[in-house]
């Protein structure tokens, strides 16, 4: 948990270190603008644990209210070179509102772990356009 929130305090001085205003980030430090993508507008993803529970988040957005979105937010831990699944959980929305899930998992032994977001979008008609995976930081127990 310390290594998390000195990860966290980290990003957040740098950020700060460097004049970002509040237009340039508006939700975390983990806030991507995707400006590559025809649909997908924004999606990040954060973990963080506290005494064997994580705490899960992931929130996606579109550009548009033209577009709807499908995200599968997922806990893993890591085995070797490997991550393998422990929780899944998906959830859907549509434009600018977009999804945001934010779940937990008690129970978890040592090791180390992170969140991934898989997100797809889908026009008005309900055909696949783009998809992404982003990642958290990693949490070790």
């Amino acid at each position: 948990m310390k290594k998390c929130f000195a990860i966290v305090l980290t990003i957040l001085l740098l950020i700060s270190s460097i004049g970002v205003t509040s237009a340039d980030v508006t939700d975390t430090e983990e806030n991507i603008i995707l400006d590559r993508y025809i649909g997908l507008f924004k999606a990040y993803t954060t973990l963080s644990i506290t005494n064997g529970t994580a705490n899960c988040t992931g929130v996606v957005k579109a550009k548009s209210s033209n577009y709807s979105l499908s995200l599968t937010l997922s806990l893993q831990k890591k085995s070797g070179t490997s991550w393998n699944y422990v929780a899944s959980w998906i959830g859907t929305g549509s434009g600018i509102n977009g999804v945001v899930l934010n779940r937990t998992k008690s129970g978890l032994t040592s090791g180390t772990y992170r969140c991934v977001a898989y997100v797809q979008v889908y026009d008005s008609n309900g055909a696949y356009v783009e998809s992404t995976t982003v990642y958290s930081q990693t949490c070790t127990i």
